[in-house]
């Protein structure tokens, strides 16, 4: 990609995907607009959260009976990215209306599985919202 050369960043990441999420996220913290900076990283932090949850629990990990406890674990990730997302004006970007719809899915998730549910609609909103902080 032609944004790429524009970073001044060697990933070691080899994986053709992760290496070009990599410089995209690089990109976007190099850009100088910390407002986009730290919707990034509250966009990634909740990502990651769920990404974390998702295969332990269904690998046994968990007990069902925490689920208010991830739950709003999970709701404060997002909820960081929107409130920042709102605050400086990014709110009405392409992706964040389905990011506040996973929030209301994550606070009303009547179970563990349906939680873990959640992460690729989480995955899939993430890609979307970079691509709108990265302007493409």
């Amino acid at each position: 990609m032609a944004s790429h050369d524009k970073v001044k960043y060697k990933t070691t990441v080899g994986d053709e995907h992760w290496r070009n999420e990599e410089f995209q996220w690089a990109s976007i913290l190099s850009a100088g607009d910390a407002a986009k900076g730290m919707v990034l990283l509250y966009i990634q932090k909740a990502c990651t959260a769920f990404h974390e949850f998702e295969p332990a629990w269904k690998q046994g990990a968990m007990d069902s009976g925490q689920l208010d406890f991830f739950r709003r674990r999970l709701a404060t990730r997002i909820r960081l990215a929107l409130t920042t997302m709102e605050n400086n004006g990014l709110d009405k970007i392409n992706g964040a209306a389905e990011l506040a719809e996973i929030l209301r899915s994550t606070e009303s998730a009547p179970n563990m599985d349906e939680l873990a549910e959640l992460t690729e609609r989480m995955h899939a909103v993430n890609h979307v919202l970079t691509d709108s902080l990265e302007g493409k």
